[in-house]
């Protein structure tokens, strides 16, 4: 127990010999320019202070300089560690300069003094009632900030507890016992409960920071067990708040911090609980390397924890119960609201929704200057200027339109508003305000129609055939076709206005479509031959392979090689003359015989004659009547005696055809056929008749010379040439 009490002693024996100046230069703080002649309290360091009593307890409240209890301000409940005390406290914290620096309200009680002398307060069960005093700290702070707020003008919105150590526990006692009391609370070194989810009642969502040095060894920043009792670590404090709050699970790093050693190096981590669903807000601040009693920046550490604890609080600086986010008039404190933005609060404002005046002689309830008649409390307004009022006259626009009947009565450019828009129908674009502009809108004074497919005069909405095609819209979203398109029409086969989709019979031939084979035909219901076409329809139902006879000659066209001729229907040769006009139907090269000489044409040499049909020799003869078919020389023999008359020499005498020597005797007569001068041998001696002196006696043939005819021959010739050579040389 004495090392114990030791231990907290020490924690205000660190606080001296920060340097801390216990006044500092005025600063003036303005949070908006003023309206109407109001402006923000310039707030001084003249201090003054009052003193709350409970209970033979008392505190003081230090107030700014210039503070007014009716322009309510933040109060900050500065919370000493054990033995210590709150004026202290708040001296090594610099609140005092922050009450007229950050305009706010200190109040800085003093815990309860226990056996042996030392100051606590009753906060968990690990600190610091270490003699189990009946103490309800709880009820004290209450009270003190209840008459903060009732007598002194503290801002019950914007009550911030900040302690050290003993204070911090407080701190933490006082979020859960009255959290919604409570903006925020600063803890420095402290903890809050070990067995939270019991001892620490949800009475609210304060935004919760947490502070506690690294290398604390007072109050440890791992947690631990003081009087006999267990704390929490510093981020299990922090994160069972988080959880209570609905904030994310993990902690999210946001920088660095200067807070201590006034050297401007960012020693501490800034690890925010983010998201929270309380709308509150929860962090831990480690001061890496800080101890129970850190040298606090000066006036760093108040600015900063104060700006954190504040961050959500919005301040009513006029005191209208109007805070200053929603106030027109943030230091006026008889106006808050201007309606009209004439910067004329609405309860001076005589004419709320007008923002060029706020005067209302006649009390008219129109503000001059837009009142024509200022004077007169029943007249107003004059929209056509003929000096007549418009409650009096009777057409105030003077467009024509009486104005019981007009739309807009101050309107000459209006009298209709088909669609109550407000706007009227000349200037709107849209007149039955359906959502389809004028032009657009072929009913554009319905509010029910916008479109007429088919023209008809009926709207879409109200026609149940939009597009006029004889098919109810209905019908066709059925049978799926587009009842806005006259062309796309469901597929009605029989025409009975039944679609095929819901048709029992499609093409309406008595037989249902499950029954018929060709339920798209009305002619055709049956195929039993099964080729694809009905029997109605097939020269062949009972034959798969045929269906059509084109030519009507009993054959199908399938195997019918003329289908379009009656008269043939096999090509037996396939030379593309019907067997029955083909006279040589097995014969690819013959279909005529024009002379029925049995012979084809193509290859009779004499189509036209029946008796020939070859000329194996190319004479020109047929075969038949050519008496030598193979000779192209000869075609005749006359007399028959084998050799053709072109080469027969004696073509009428059988027994003659060569006169080899040429002699007019035929070889066959002529004893000497190979001499032209000779043709009888009549006594057979081998010599010619002719040249034969005895041609009848074989022995000779030869004549005999008479000698003296010779001589008296030549003698005559001699004679006869001298005559004649004479007679020349003459």
């Amino acid at each position: 127990m004495a090392l114990l009490v030791v231990s907290l002693m020490l924690m205000a024996s660190g606080l001296f010999g920060t340097g801390q100046e216990l006044t500092e230069e005025i600063q003036e703080r303005r949070w908006t320019d003023s309206n109407d002649g109001y402006g923000p309290i310039n707030y001084t360091d003249e201090h003054t202070t009052a003193t709350i009593t409970f209970e033979g307890r008392s505190a003081t409240l230090t107030m700014p300089g210039g503070h007014l209890y009716d322009h309510p301000l933040p109060l900050v409940v500065g919370l000493h560690g054990y033995s210590s005390i709150g004026s202290f406290n708040a001296w090594w914290m610099s609140l005092y300069d922050s009450v007229h620096k950050n305009e706010h309200l200190l109040l800085t009680p003093d815990g309860t003094m226990d056996l042996i002398g030392m100051n606590f307060w009753n906060a968990t069960d690990a600190c610091c009632n270490l003699f189990d005093a009946e103490v309800d700290d709880v009820s004290f702070l209450e009270f003190l900030i209840d008459q903060a707020v009732q007598s002194y003008g503290a801002d019950p919105e914007g009550v911030v507890l900040i302690g050290h150590s003993n204070g911090a526990f407080m701190s933490h006692r006082m979020a859960c016992d009255r959290g919604g009391a409570i903006e925020s609370i600063v803890s420095l070194n402290g903890a809050t409960w070990d067995d939270f989810a019991n001892d620490c009642p949800d009475t609210g969502s304060p935004s919760i920071l947490h502070v506690h040095g690294v290398l604390d060894s007072v109050i440890q920043y791992a947690g631990g067990t003081m009087n006999g009792n267990p704390y929490p670590s510093a981020p299990q404090s922090t994160a069972l708040w988080a959880d209570r709050s609905g904030c994310d699970a993990i902690w999210t790093d946001v920088g660095d911090i200067d807070l201590t050693g006034n050297d401007g190096f960012p020693e501490t981590d800034d690890l925010e609980f983010l998201n929270c669903t309380d709308g509150n807000r929860v962090a831990h601040w480690r001061i890496n390397d800080g101890n129970h009693a850190p040298s606090l920046n000066d006036p760093g550490w108040a600015d900063q924890t104060l700006s954190w604890a504040l961050e959500d609080f919005v301040r009513d600086s006029d005191g209208d119960g109007y805070r200053d986010d929603v106030d027109a008039f943030t230091y006026n404190p008889n106006e808050w609201a201007d309606a009209d933005g004439d910067k004329v609060g609405d309860n001076a404002d005589q004419c709320d929704g007008d923002p060029t005046g706020w005067s209302d002689a006649d009390g008219d309830g129109v503000c001059i200057p837009s009142d024509a008649f200022p004077n007169n409390p029943d007249e107003w307004s004059d929209a056509d200027g003929d000096g007549m009022g418009d409650n009096s006259d009777a057409d105030d626009d003077n467009d024509g339109v009486a104005d019981y009947w007009d739309a807009f009565p101050l309107d000459a450019n209006e009298s209709v508003d088909t669609d109550g828009d407000g706007v009227g129908d000349n200037a709107d674009t849209d007149d039955d305000g359906d959502g389809w502009d004028d032009v657009q809108d072929a009913f554009r004074l319905d509010p029910d129609e916008h479109s007429d497919t088919d023209g008809d005069g009926v709207g879409d909405n109200a026609d149940t055939d939009d597009d006029g095609d004889g098919w109810s819209d209905a019908d066709e979203l059925s049978c799926q076709s587009d009842s806005l398109d006259g062309a796309d029409v469901p597929t009605d086969t029989d025409s009975d206005w039944k679609c095929d989709l819901f048709d029992d019979d499609d093409d309406g031939d008595g037989a249902p479509d499950g029954a018929d084979q060709f339920p798209l035909d009305p002619s055709e219901w049956d195929d039993s031959d099964a080729d694809g076409v009905g029997d109605n329809g097939d020269a062949f139902p009972l034959d798969a392979s045929e269906w059509a006879d084109s030519d009507g000659d009993g054959v199908g066209d399938n195997g019918d090689a003329f289908p379009l001729d009656a008269s043939e229907w096999a090509d037996s040769d396939g030379d593309g003359v019907g067997d029955n006009r083909d006279v040589f139907p097995g014969d690819v090269g013959e279909t005529l015989d024009t002379d029925g000489d049995g012979t084809g044409d193509n290859a009779d040499v004499y189509p036209l004659d029946s008796s020939e049909w070859g000329d194996s020799d190319g004479d020109g003869v047929g075969d038949n009547r050519d008496v030598f078919p193979m000779d192209a020389g000869e075609t005749l023999d006359t007399d028959g005696d084998g050799v053709g008359d072109n080469g027969d020499v004696f073509p009428l005498d059988a027994s003659e055809w060569a006169d080899s020597d040429g002699d007019g005797v035929g070889d066959n007569h002529d004893a000497f056929p190979g001499d032209a001068g000779e043709t009888l041998d009549t006594d057979g001696d081998g010599i010619g008749d002719n040249g034969d002196a005895y041609p009848f006696d074989a022995t000779k043939w030869e004549e005999e010379v008479d000698t003296v005819l010779f001589v008296l021959t030549a003698v005559v010739v001699v004679l006869l040439g001298l005559l004649v050579y004479t007679g020349r040389r003459e």
